[in-house]
């Protein structure tokens, strides 16, 4: 019996080598010691009669050496490649069947945001040295406009432009007239960015006395790659010196460079902080949440009477439901007709409370669990929510949490977001029964602070045993619905490069630690055991390397 510790990727072939070569014998080092794994020596035979034989013999067993060690070679070097180059995740999690801890990934400790700049990305241009003023006026509700602030600061920084601070919507649907500085602390969103872009609250009075005409105003087409900004937009910044994008959201491309990727984390996650009264607040929610209890779900439920009608879907609510949700959807002209049944098993419908209740309580979240549930006004009232209530009695809002506290918001749509927010990124776990800006954005945040629970429906797969729930027994439901949620539970494993979009999947601002960081713990089990044929066996070692036993 043999045993060869830390055979890497090459060790097939030159196996293969010094099998089918008579003279050769393969000399590896092992712990600085030569190791001689296998060596054939033979003499030359003197008489010329046995030439036919040793030739006929010499093939023979060549051809047979061959199919044998080209059937290990082939094994080596494909299980060789797979136990070595994984990775942290995949070795830990291999065969990708282990129970599912439904309130903290067990993997989570090892990984970390990673957003700093590096040495190679240049300072800030001084704003007389830049090339013009950037405005932006961002759209939507308040995590729609969020993604515009980012891209903003981005924008500015590949058209070398001073950034004037972010005009926020006031006339979507939630008619919230809040300015920047009543949500979002602008003094430290200028200089914790002051080494990547130069932001200045307004442009100067004696640039725009300056001006001939009025700040050039243009809308750039959506996810636009950062060559249109520098063929397109920058000449006009340099003729004009001041020039406004409009309803700046999702404007531009998901995919850029490394260095802008990690820029675009600064922003979101460092930079764009709530204002002291609105942390203050949500900061008391959290406390009295884990007062009562010491680890709690946030549920976001976007379930308002205008996302049902823009959805399409249909939620059994009869003849009242389809002409209430109609007249909504004459505000959107240009809205293609859709088939509810259709969108529903496309996955393309938001769940209802109830379903939303029956996926955790599946997944295996007791009736005694606390819920914090975040939303706006839900369609349908007390008799929507009430299914959910009765499967999770310990049901809390804002409303219910804070009383006279909550009066000074209770004006503005935002900074109501802001406090559900706030609770929603400080929870346990946090789920969404859509996959909508608020879900995007927390979920990315909460890959950042170390994989956070995150559960996302898996809309597509659940609307089947939803429908089909009458038909199966309890046991079986829950089965399923575990089985589904695979891949939507916010495990490392999810966030893959290129995948989605990068507020929700920020893949360049999320490292592993170090796999030696992890060698001695007890909560990564190293060694993978792979059986190649009844002769040969390949393990893991602790160091990363790879033991072949053949016997």
């Amino acid at each position: 019996m043999e045993s060869v510790d830390g055979i890497g990727m090459g060790m097939a072939k030159a196996w293969r080598l010094s099998l089918i070569s008579p003279k050769l014998g393969l000399l590896q080092h092992h712990n600085g010691k030569p190791l001689v794994l296998w060596r054939w020596r033979w003499r030359w035979p003197n008489t010329r009669s046995s030439w036919s034989v040793v030739c006929g013999l010499m093939l023979f067993g060549l051809g047979l050496i061959s199919l044998f060690t080209g059937h290990v070679a082939s094994h080596l070097e494909w299980y060789s490649q797979r136990l070595v180059n994984r990775t942290l995740y995949s070795r830990l999690n291999f065969g990708g069947r282990a129970p599912i801890d439904i309130w903290k990934s067990k993997y989570s400790n090892h990984f970390y945001g990673c957003s700093e700049r590096g040495p190679r990305f240049a300072p800030a241009t001084r704003e007389r040295f830049s090339n013009g003023y950037l405005l932006i006026a961002t759209s939507g509700g308040l995590n729609q406009q969020r993604t515009g602030i980012t891209d903003a600061v981005i924008v500015a920084r590949i058209l070398n432009a001073t950034l004037v601070v972010p005009e926020l919507d006031h006339h979507s649907f939630w008619k919230d007239d809040s300015d920047f500085v009543d949500i979002f602390d602008v003094n430290w969103f200028i200089s914790s960015l002051a080494k990547d872009v130069t932001i200045v609250k307004r442009v100067p009075d004696k640039v725009m006395r300056s001006m001939e005409k009025p700040p050039y105003t243009m809308r750039v087409p959506r996810k636009s790659a950062p060559e249109y900004y520098l063929d397109q937009v920058l000449p006009i910044l340099l003729r004009r010196r001041v020039v406004q994008l409009t309803k700046f959201d999702y404007r531009l491309a998901n995919d850029l460079e490394e260095e802008l990727q990690k820029l675009r984390c600064r922003v979101n996650y460092q930079a764009l902080k709530f204002t002291k009264p609105i942390q203050e607040l949500g900061h008391k929610l959290v406390m009295r949440m884990r007062k009562m209890a010491g680890r709690f779900i946030a549920v976001h439920l976007r379930f308002e009477p205008d996302m049902l009608a823009f959805s399409g879907c249909y939620y059994g609510g009869g003849e009242k439901e389809r002409y209430e949700l109609g007249e909504i959807r004459k505000r959107w002209a240009t809205l293609p007709d859709l088939s509810p049944d259709g969108e529903r098993k496309r996955g393309k419908c938001p769940l209802t409370p109830h379903e939303v209740g029956l996926m955790l309580r599946a997944l295996g979240f007791g009736n005694d669990t606390f819920l914090y549930v975040a939303s706006g006004e839900i369609y349908g009232g007390e008799e929507t929510l009430r299914p959910l209530r009765e499967l999770f009695p310990n049901f809390y809002t804002k409303e219910m949490l804070a009383n006279e506290e909550l009066k000074p918001f209770l004006p503005f749509s935002s900074r109501l977001a802001a406090i559900d927010y706030i609770v929603c990124d400080e929870s346990d776990v946090f789920v969404t029964n859509n996959n909508g800006n608020m879900a995007k954005i927390l979920a990315g945040r909460r890959r950042y602070t170390g994989h956070k629970r995150t559960i996302r429906p898996n809309a597509k797969r659940l609307s089947a045993l939803f429908m089909a729930r009458d038909k199966m027994d309890w046991d079986t439901f829950s089965k399923k619905v575990k089985s589904c949620q695979r891949g939507f539970m916010g495990e490392p494993e999810e966030m893959k490069p290129g995948r989605g979009e990068f507020h929700e999947f920020p893949y360049a601002c999320v490292c592993e630690k170090p796999i030696k960081d992890f060698e001695d713990s007890d909560q990564v089990d190293n060694s993978v055991h792979v059986t190649v044929d009844s002769r040969t066996k390949i393990e893991t070692t602790g160091n990363g390397g790879v033991k072949v036993t053949r016997g």
